[in-house]
């Protein structure tokens, strides 16, 4: 009888460890999310084996962090222009095309670099007019992975599928660097840039078995008497309508300048400030994926709401708080722990921010939405790197990443005093709309 029972009790326990473990993976259930999912994977993959070469390419040709910035600002500005065209894009078009029109170009452009590389006939001008063109495909690519999410699962689900995606966008820094760099370090940056082809080509693959995913048109669009800027200038005035997106992409914008742009001082700031080599500029960079993973991962464990909204707060002070902790760093083994904190908490509260963006946004304006949140991510970020990169040649990196985490830190503590949104969201994880706010109610 004894026996009996404690089967029945290992039993009982064994499938409360199943249902755990689904519902940190709930959104793979649906078919459509789970190659959504593989696309996005090979695609941020490839992304940052981009980001570790030409970053570290254009250092080494120049010796200079001002051209480490500029190909950082290159690859994010388009943001600026494109993912707005994008998002237009993806509420009127089917978004497996636009897709792979991008992988296209992707493949193209890590193809010529190898070959130029290869045969010593790159310069930093070319390098920056190639990466500018890479870009503009992967900001389109961004806003239509990013967009196709609420598409293909259920509300309920949203914050989950969120979080996986973001294991797959943020978790792909460790996954695509640490590939990456034994053929940088080994073969050298013509060889390293084929590992990035071979992930947009079996992206490119990957969306031939997407399925079409409809297009929720707005109900009182009449393409006959609008010009062809309307679609665009009605995603502007609907989120300048809707103040609570507005808070929040606010945020997003002033997070990605202050907190996020160190990748253009990352190569000096590991040769000159911790003295290490191009092997440990790869660990380092591995490691912002590591703590990435491990972030979103948590994120797509939570099911309380209000524990949610506690982590948006939480996340949002300690991605100021984890720079700081970075830049004061002057040994290897507390750099990486330090790195490892930047990236869980970034991760973390990017994906919340966007996820609570889609959730207020009605369907017909998700392409849009999450374009102007790209936009002020990349963009933002596009030019602190610029501005960062010039900077760190007459001050260190380590005192422009201090001084700008503590200013988010700041800013986030301005957020909190000034507005009730942001302190409603603590209290209840859930941005309640305000009184002026555009409806929300998905058409």
């Amino acid at each position: 009888m004894d026996h009996g029972e404690d089967s029945i009790f290992d039993h009982s326990e064994s499938t409360t460890h199943v249902l755990m473990i689904r519902s940190f993976f709930h959104a793979f259930s649906f078919r459509e999310y789970r190659w959504l999912w593989v696309i996005t994977t090979l695609t941020n993959s490839a992304s940052w084996t981009f980001t570790l070469i030409v970053t570290w390419q254009a250092y080494a040709l120049t010796h200079s962090s001002t051209w480490s910035g500029a190909v950082m600002f290159a690859t994010l500005i388009p943001n600026i222009v494109g993912a707005p065209i994008a998002g237009v894009l993806a509420d009127l078009m089917d978004r497996r095309v636009l897709m792979l029109f991008a992988c296209v170009i992707e493949v193209a452009v890590t193809v010529v670099l190898s070959v130029l590389t290869q045969f010593h006939h790159i310069d930093p001008a070319g390098l920056l007019v190639l990466t500018l063109l890479f870009g503009f495909a992967s900001s389109a690519l961004s806003v239509m992975l990013s967009s196709l999410v609420p598409a293909v699962v259920p509300e309920e689900r949203l914050f989950n599928a969120l979080s996986l995606q973001a294991v797959a966008q943020r978790g792909t820094e460790f996954v695509g660097p640490a590939l990456a760099s034994p053929l940088l370090i080994i073969y050298g940056p013509g060889v390293a840039y084929l590992l990035a082809t071979l992930f947009y080509v079996l992206s490119a693959a990957a969306v031939f078995l997407l399925s079409k995913v409809d297009v929720h048109a707005a109900p009182d669009a009449d393409s006959t008497k609008r010009h062809v800027f309307a679609p665009l200038l009605d995603g502007f005035t609907y989120v300048r309508k809707n103040r609570t997106i507005g808070l929040l992409v606010s945020l997003v914008g002033l997070h990605c300048a202050l907190t996020m742009a160190y990748m253009g001082m990352l190569p000096q700031y590991v040769k000159v400030t911790l003295h290490s080599s191009t092997v440990f500029y790869g660990v380092v960079v591995s490691a912002i994926g590591l703590g990435s993973i491990l972030g979103t991962l948590l994120l797509a464990g939570v099911k309380d709401v209000g524990f949610r909204g506690m982590l948006y707060w939480i996340t949002a002070l300690l991605s100021g708080g984890s720079l700081v902790f970075f830049a004061l760093s002057r040994s290897p083994s507390l750099a990486l722990l330090a790195i490892v904190l930047v990236g869980a908490s970034q991760a973390v509260f990017m994906t919340l921010s966007l996820g609570y963006i889609q959730q207020l946004s009605v369907k017909h304006m998700t392409g849009r939405v999450t374009s102007f949140y790209l936009v002020l991510a990349g963009g933002f970020m596009s030019l602190a790197n610029l501005a960062y990169g010039s900077l760190s040649t007459v001050v260190a990196p380590d005192w422009i990443m201090g001084l700008t985490g503590m200013l988010f830190m700041l800013v986030v503590g301005i957020y909190g005093l000034s507005s009730a949104q942001f302190r409603t969201v603590w209290r209840s994880g859930a941005f309640i709309p305000r009184g002026g706010d555009t409806p929300t109610v998905s058409s």
